[in-house]
């Protein structure tokens, strides 16, 4: 059998062309089957719908001879149906007219001869093929500019239009004064919804407000927008205190370092000076601070002595305190000889006639010259020496008449004693007591003072030393005896209303009514004087809870203090979204105003901490808010007793180990409490533990169990928290760090929370049989 004979080069090539032709066959029949597709398509949405009566009410769209331009411009406004009679084009929804024969739409059109519009007495409609709703009618801002809030109210789309599911509203920041960048927000609302009011914004930014219509399948359909505003803030971040450059006799020479405002724009440069009485620091009081005449008129130990402006290209502003000039209506007038000085600086910020101011906090640290080539060393050296001079004169005279003194006392002593006198060597007996030896039990104070004078007198001692408005007739004070809002061992509180006097210029304010019990054990009696002077020391501070004064009768005692609107526990349960509500985040108040209230908290526990006081029960429910986010710590009293449930809470969930085991409160027992807290915000309102019962939790503790960190609370937030509960209290963080801390990253809060919802994202629970005593 003959073998075969090999193929030829010319035969392989051949069968390579027919393969490679019948490929490129295949390719252009799917070619051309997908764009006779896309050609059926857009022949099924520009279909010729029928022919009707001429709609002589219609109003028209446009003129034109062209039927795509006709049905192009009915499709971008939304509407199903394009409407040509001649060169009138309209859109409608709904055709209102009757049907009439094919035959009366004989008028072809201009520029597409091929296609119909209309007749003399008739109109030819085509379908637009639109599948989206349209948009929303008469956009508009409603009300004033607030700092973090916008309101929008608009008007539904027409109901004969393809049906609305929800409309979607995103706010992108335009133009900001932040040096972050502020990401667009979102939110879904009902098809029925009218009206909304986005918050969380960030103050002073311009954003660019759409909304959108979102039809069947989740389709994207009209957009309608429009520019709105926040109201400028607070300048954020504080700024710095100036550094002290070089102090003469009568005038103070500083330097002023550039300010940063994320809030709004820095207009002007306050200058504030401050004499201070001691070593205690106390923070300038806003509401007293103005012009040094009317500072002197008032008694105020501060006012203003200028307001400057600072160049683009500068980077720090030098400026003379002193100098006896006027700066912008301030007159600056030289500073008294001798005296103790602290320099504040106040970032001024204006828009819209809208005016908002920072002041730096003041420390001596401003004192401490860092940069020593701008200091008059001669000068200060010898203010000084003369100083020192003086002081050693006056010491060296009284010791020399003391030593002179002594020595005369010595010869007249030693020439006048008689020598019969002398003691006898052998009578060396040892000295005893010549009486009864009493007993005394030491059982941690000293309560001779308290003993002798008794608790009443003690008290009536502290409320005489009050200024007089404090002391409140009872005739101001109305008491809601029904509304017990706690219990402790001072006594129980009640809600009430404290009026204000002929001289008064405020309202009626709310207050929470401290009824101090009479049948107190003796310990807390002490306890109770001890933490009431504390108290009554302390000055008023914007994170602190009010102490409005006391109100005294014969047979009560009433401590009156400030009543906000709700606890931050509230407002966090509040915040939850429910998993069935359509929603891009899973919390109604974003991240940013949970971090700065961990801010503000830790402005009040700090102050307390300066003043030497310990809170002992700070969690979320001792925390307390309004509807601006402003935040207040209570100082005083037992926590009150839940808003959701009525019954007693059962504080030891937040207590330090060493409180629960040996009642030992310190500012670092408040600074675990403190972590519990940032855990607990994080969480919106979730129970620490939620697993252990409060007997149980000091084995917990020691074992080394911590509250888990969730999925949307991201590892550096959360290392923080593991800082606070240090079982080593001196090793945990002050108040005055993780303030600092917290404040620094807030530009950086995609690295600290997250509140979007994802679909792993599951909020621990809220228990509240374990936050309260059964």
């Amino acid at each position: 059998m003959p073998s075969p004979r090999p193929r030829s080069s010319a035969h392989r090539s051949g069968v390579c062309c027919v393969r490679v032709l019948s490929s490129f066959r295949i390719l252009l029949l799917g070619l051309t089957g997908f764009a006779l597709f896309g050609a059926l398509v857009a022949a099924e949405k520009r279909s010729y719908f029928g022919c009707y009566e001429r709609d002589r009410f219609a109003r028209p769209a446009l003129t034109t001879e062209n039927l795509d331009e006709c049905i192009d411009n009915c499709e971008s406004s939304f509407q199903r149906y394009a409407v040509l009679s001649g060169t009138r084009c309209s859109c409608t929804n709904a055709i209102v007219t009757r049907v009439v024969e094919d035959r009366e739409c004989d008028q072809p059109c201009g520029k597409q001869p091929d296609q119909n519009c209309g007749g003399v007495n008739a109109q030819g409609v085509y379908e637009t093929g639109v599948e989206e709703a349209g948009p929303v009618r008469n956009l508009r801002i409603e009300g004033e500019q607030r700092e973090s809030t916008i309101a929008i109210r608009w008007d539904l789309p027409p109901e004969d239009g393809v049906m609305v599911e929800e409309f979607l509203i995103v706010a992108e920041a335009s133009r900001t004064y932040a040096d972050f960048r502020i990401y667009p927000a979102r939110w879904t609302v009902h098809n029925s919804t009218t009206s909304f009011e986005m918050s969380s914004l960030n103050p002073g930014t311009d954003y660019n407000v759409t909304v959108v219509s979102i039809s069947g399948k989740g389709r994207e359909g009209g957009r309608a927008s429009i520019v709105g505003s926040t109201e400028i803030g607070r300048p954020d971040p504080e700024p710095e205190e100036p550094t002290i450059l070089r102090r003469l006799e009568s005038t103070i020479q500083i330097r002023i370092p550039r300010a940063t405002n994320n809030n709004g724009p820095v207009n002007y440069y306050r200058v504030v000076v401050h004499y201070v009485n001691s070593e205690l620091i106390q923070q300038i009081d806003e509401s007293q601070l103005n012009t040094f005449q009317k500072s002197k008129e008032n008694k105020v130990p501060y006012y203003i002595a200028a307001e400057l402006e600072m160049k683009e290209d500068e980077e720090s502003l030098f400026f003379t305190v002193g100098d006896g000039r006027e700066y912008r209506s301030y007159f600056n007038p030289p500073i008294t000889a001798r005296t103790h000085v602290h320099i504040s600086i106040g970032v001024v910020s204006i828009l819209n006639h809208v005016v908002k101011v920072r002041y730096a906090t003041t420390t001596h640290e401003q004192h401490q010259y860092p940069d020593h080539h701008h200091v008059n060393l001669k000068t200060v050296e010898l203010e000084r020496n003369e100083t020192l001079i003086t002081i050693l004169t006056v010491a060296c005279v009284l010791f020399g008449i003391v030593l002179t003194a002594a020595i005369v006392l010595y010869v007249y002593l030693h020439f006048k004693t008689p020598t019969a006198n002398t003691r006898p060597f052998a009578d060396h007996h040892e000295l005893t007591l010549q009486g009864p030896i009493l007993e005394v039990e030491n059982n941690g104070f000293m309560p001779d003072i308290y003993e002798q004078r008794g608790f009443e007198a003690e008290l009536r001692d502290i409320i005489e030393g009050l200024e007089p408005a404090k002391n409140h007739p009872r005739k101001y004070l109305s008491l809601d005896i029904n509304r017990i809002l706690g219990s402790g061992k001072y006594g129980d509180v009640l809600l009430g209303s404290l009026q204000a006097s002929p001289s008064e210029s405020v309202g009626d304010r709310p207050a929470q009514v401290h009824v101090i019990t009479d049948d107190m054990e003796g310990v807390d009696q002490i306890a109770f004087l001890n933490e009431f002077r504390r108290l009554t020391a302390l000055e008023d501070h914007a994170n602190v809870i009010l102490f409005y004064g006391v109100c005294v009768t014969p047979d009560w005692c009433y401590l009156l203090f400030e009543q906000m609107q709700t606890t931050l526990k509230q407002t966090l349960l509040n915040a939850r979204v429910p998993p069935n509500v359509s929603s891009a985040k899973f919390s109604t108040i974003s991240e940013e105003i949970v971090v700065n209230i961990l801010c503000l908290v830790c402005d009040g526990m700090q102050f307390l901490v300066d003043n030497g006081a310990v809170s002992k029960k700070l969690c979320a429910r001792t925390v307390y808010v309004n509807t601006k986010f402003e935040v207040k710590v209570s100082a005083f009293g037992p926590p009150l007793h839940t808003e959701d449930t009525n019954k007693q809470i059962d504080i030891g969930r937040w207590h330090a180990p060493e409180v629960i085991k040996f009642q030992n409160h310190s500012a670092k027992s408040d600074v675990w409490s403190f972590g519990l807290l940032i855990w607990e915000c994080c969480c919106l309102g979730a129970t620490p533990f939620g697993s252990t019962t409060t007997e149980n939790l000091f084995a917990v503790i020691r074992a080394g169990q911590k509250p888990e960190r969730p999925p949307f609370m991201f590892e550096d937030l959360y290392q923080l928290c593991l800082n606070c509960w240090d079982l080593d209290a001196s090793d945990r963080p002050s108040f005055d760090e993780l303030r600092s801390y917290l404040r620094q990253t807030l530009p950086m809060l995609r690295y600290l929370l997250s509140f979007e919802r994802k679909q792993d994202v599951q909020l621990p629970p809220y228990l509240p049989h374990l936050e309260t005593v059964e």
